[in-house]
């Protein structure tokens, strides 16, 4: 038996097929266009999934940005990033195409399920994640489950406040994304630098001890240092999975991400297991499928 996974991102759509086990059959990788609205990146996502669905496929499970309904599979809310996304029903629209169960849910959520399955987390029952990529997201497993909170916002780390004066995607100002999200992290470099170059060369500068590159990715890491400490606190969770494309550059967060966690942490850190997820760069989409695999019965 097997199960799809679908992780649909700001610049990419991750399909993965996957056994029980969540080990990988095939998977796929596309451009996901969020910047052309939600119905361009709805056919992409459709269009990639059904190029590896087969008859075999007993669910579907799909990771997307933003807050979703996971009881309807509705995105409720979305930052610009992704216009025209918010009100789709996600799991009313592939469900009319593929004829299978459809389960819906947060990105970050799936990607910390995954992890907490077979990957990083594995053997805890309370665990925190954040993604660090085009935006910023957030999860939190209590007591082996996904806590998603009264309006399934729970988890939401990149959109709380104090972390700058700038604006973020959302509308609101000051939060953890407008600093330690990728596109932040350029803008800021750019900022300082009068050179709008993509992260990857940022990164490369950064680690060459460029000044304006190496203080945008010092601030990023003390951002994300300081929203552990304070995450980690609050919900007493001993172990933090992070993830997402900005992590590809984690050598360069690490030293100050580690010093704010010590400097502004109750307990100076201590019993805070700071780790990188493990599941790879389909994580999220392997996370959905399990996910997927979780909300049926066996049979």
């Amino acid at each position: 038996m097997s199960w799809l996974g679908i992780d649909i991102g700001g610049t990419k759509i991750d399909i993965v097929l996957c056994d029980d086990e969540l080990r990988e059959i095939d998977s796929l990788r596309v451009s996901s266009d969020a910047g052309q609205g939600g119905d361009r990146l709805l056919d992409n996502a459709i269009g990639a999934a059904a190029r590896l669905t087969g008859a075999a496929v007993r669910g579907i499970g799909v990771a997307a940005a933003g807050v979703i309904d996971p009881d309807t599979g509705e995105v409720r809310l979305a930052s610009d990033t992704f216009p025209r996304w918010s009100g789709t029903s996600l799991a009313t629209e592939l469900g009319k195409h593929f004829a299978v169960p459809v389960t819906v849910d947060n990105d970050a959520n799936a990607f910390l399920f995954g992890e907490a399955r077979s990957g990083a987390a594995a053997g805890t029952p309370d665990a925190l994640a954040i993604t660090l990529g085009t935006g910023v997201g957030g999860a939190i497993l209590l007591r082996n489950r996904i806590w998603r909170g009264a309006h399934g916002f729970a988890g939401e780390i990149g959109h709380t406040p104090g972390y700058s004066d700038d604006l973020c995607t959302c509308g609101a100002v000051g939060h953890l994304e407008t600093v330690a999200a990728g596109p932040s992290i350029a803008r800021r470099y750019a900022a300082r630098s009068g050179r709008s170059e993509r992260l990857a060369e940022i990164a490369a500068r950064a680690a060459q001890s460029d000044p304006a590159a190496r203080q945008a990715f010092d601030d990023a890491g003390t951002a994300v240092g300081k929203a552990i400490g304070t995450a980690a606190v609050l919900l007493d969770c001993p172990v933090v999975v992070l993830g997402g494309g900005v992590t590809r550059s984690w050598p360069l967060l690490t030293e100050a991400c580690a010093a704010a966690l010590q400097t502004f942490t109750l307990g100076h850190g201590a019993g805070i297991a700071v780790r990188l997820g493990v599941l790879g760069e389909r994580a999220t989409a392997l996370g959905a499928a399990a996910l997927a695999a979780a909300d049926l019965p066996a049979g």
